[in-house]
């Protein structure tokens, strides 16, 4: 929020809430430091590979929008001949980026060897590896791998933090 923002009365976005597709068996399990072995039909597990978390995310996309805004102005006189005109203008371009947050509603699956959004755009599947840091929120968690970051609204951002952790340690 910016120091005009204040004086407009504008607020921040509100963010969606995620209602939560994961067992509760499974997430007291989470909680107490173990594993639970969940069943999909919905995506391929290579061999040795367990689904440990299923849940309903948004994917928060940053993407900037151009726009143009022209000012013209001018005159007309008649001209100095008979059905001739003199037209006088003038015009300037004024070029404004604004930031626009886009979401993409997936299923968040994570599994001993991977990380998989599925959703109709925007999806990724990603190796658990590779994953370079992750920050948990009450409702969000941030993944990152290299320098692409991944920022999810789920249900318990803690919880996923909890599940990869423990994966990792295995």
């Amino acid at each position: 929020m910016g120091f005009l923002d204040f004086f407009k009365g504008s607020t921040p976005p509100k963010l969606p809430t995620v209602l939560t597709i994961l067992p509760p068996q499974a997430v007291t399990e989470i909680q107490q430091g173990r594993l639970p072995q969940l069943n999909t039909t919905t995506i391929f597990l290579k061999e040795g590979e367990y689904c440990h978390y299923i849940d309903k995310a948004i994917l928060l996309k940053e993407k900037i929008k151009k726009s143009v805004i022209r000012n013209d102005g001018g005159y007309s006189m008649p001209g100095f001949f008979k059905g001739t005109r003199i037209n006088l203008k003038r015009s300037r371009a004024n070029f404004e980026e604004q930031a626009v947050t886009e979401q993409f509603r997936g299923i968040l699956y994570i599994t001993n060897k991977r990380i998989i959004f599925q959703a109709n755009k925007n999806g990724f599947d990603k190796s658990l590896s590779s994953l370079t840091s992750i920050a948990p929120y009450t409702n969000a968690v941030d993944l990152q791998y290299n320098t692409i970051n991944h920022s999810l609204i789920v249900s318990d951002g803690n919880l996923i933090y909890t599940a990869i952790n423990l994966i990792k340690k295995q």
